[in-house]
């Protein structure tokens, strides 16, 4: 039982009359930068991203602006159970609206603080709650009149703050992660271009080019095809196994992120089913390259596997195994280039569902340096990437963590004044 009193959210707002608002479908345009359900489902936490931009007259911005504090619900669900995802808007560079899927929600900052009610949204008891609208409402959507009916809890406000302060400190951390990770990941391409782009690699002073299929290159320096340089160079399985609630993962492209797999959203098959294919090869290997090639994703993540892996692939991912020939980091880091992307995208068959043909792509050509040149290169390029794998299992264990701590924060179970302030600690 929630120690607290509970009250309706509509009297917490700010306005009433200005709040729990649905923005009017405008045509996207020039105008002002507007917030829609993608950043809502992407984002926890809205602050100075790429938008869409909408036309407004000065009413109706003023009336429908947000402002550092806005609570964003979305009306309806991108994903099962998404009706009623909660962001919290942080900071915007200019005036920006929020388009006509979403509901405004402003509270009154004298009764209740908007980061400890975005971490209630967040909970098991914030999305039940809200759970409880999406029963009613199906296909047509939350509406702002029955979301200001919903009764939350109300601490009083300096308890809502100090909850609010330890859930944002791990957020601070996770996304002061992110960050690095960005700079790193710019680091590494920065030094993939400046090396095999410009070639302007240690001791590339005198040096003589010669033609080649891809145009001039580095004396001494070779073309060489995938197939050429990987011992295997295959697939996930063409066979989808059943589904089970307790198994091992089988993943697929949508389970891939640029430096990974997420286990944590691939489906699980039985212990037979995983065996079959993990002898068919469908599972990676330490220094496998994986890259996506089926579906929408196509193309879109490669990287070097970390470890091996208990996790079998589906058809639309492939898996190339580098041979002596190739790191595996610089095989990875030549799929990622945009000109090498641009390339690998002409070998895209299929109108509704595009895929690379893996006899095509064996056929695929690229810049093999010498191995003394690849060798310098690794030495700096892995120390990024193993930096940059630090930094992910920091975020993933501060995530774990923080979503241990929601719930019983929110619910009081936890004395909050013994909690100590998270530390992110240097990969």
């Amino acid at each position: 039982m929630m120690p607290w009193p509970t009250a309706t959210l509509e009297s917490l707002y700010a306005d009433p009359s200005r709040n729990g608002l649905t923005r009017p479908k405008r045509t996207r345009g020039q105008g002002y930068p507007m917030i829609n359900m993608g950043e809502i489902f992407a984002h926890e936490r809205i602050g100075n991203v790429k938008m869409d931009r909408v036309p407004m007259s000065d009413r109706e911005i003023d009336l429908f602006a947000v402002r550092a504090g806005d609570l964003l619900f979305a009306r309806q669900s991108l994903v099962a159970a998404g009706a009623g995802k909660c962001a919290l808007v942080r900071c915007t560079a200019e005036t920006t609206t929020f388009e006509s899927h979403l509901i405004r929600v402003r509270l009154d900052q004298y009764k209740a603080d908007p980061e400890f009610y975005h971490y209630y949204f967040l909970s098991p008891l914030g999305k039940a709650n809200v759970q409880s609208l999406e029963m009613q409402v199906a296909a047509a959507g939350i509406r702002g009149s029955e979301l200001a009916t919903l009764h939350v809890p109300v601490p009083p406000l300096p308890i809502q703050r100090r909850i609010a302060g330890i859930l944002s400190a791990y957020d601070d951390l996770i996304e002061n992660s992110q960050r690095r990770i960005k700079i790193l990941e710019e680091m590494a391409r920065r030094l993939y271009r400046e090396w095999f782009v410009h070639f302007h690699f240690p001791g590339h002073e005198g040096c003589r080019f010669v033609d080649s299929p891809l145009g001039e290159i580095p004396e001494g320096w070779c073309i060489s095809s995938i197939g050429e340089i990987c011992s295997r160079v295959t697939d996930g399985s063409h066979h989808s196994p059943k589904s089970v609630a307790e198994g091992l993962p089988m993943a697929s492209s949508k389970d891939m992120h640029d430096w990974g797999l997420n286990l944590d959203t691939a489906r699980h098959i039985s212990p037979i089913d995983f065996d079959k294919l993990a002898r068919n090869d469908c599972q990676p290997l330490k220094n496998d390259v994986l890259i996506t090639k089926d579906g929408a994703n196509y193309l879109k993540h490669v990287f070097v596997t970390r470890v091996d892996q208990e996790v079998v692939l589906l058809s639309s991912v492939a898996l190339l195994r580098p041979s002596s020939l190739i790191i595996p980091h610089l095989l990875a880091a030549t799929l990622k280039d945009p000109a090498t992307k641009g390339r690998l995208s002409n070998y895209v068959t299929g109108a509704a569902i595009p895929r690379i043909i893996l006899s095509d792509f064996k056929q695929f050509q690229i810049l093999l340096p010498p191995k003394a040149i690849q060798g310098s290169w690794g030495r700096i390029a892995e120390s990024l990437t193993m930096n940059i794998w630090l930094l992910l299992d920091q975020i993933k264990n501060l995530r774990r963590t923080r979503d241990l701590l929601l719930p019983r924060l929110l619910s009081g179970l936890i004395d909050i004044e013994s909690l100590p302030e998270p530390v992110l600690s240097e990969p």
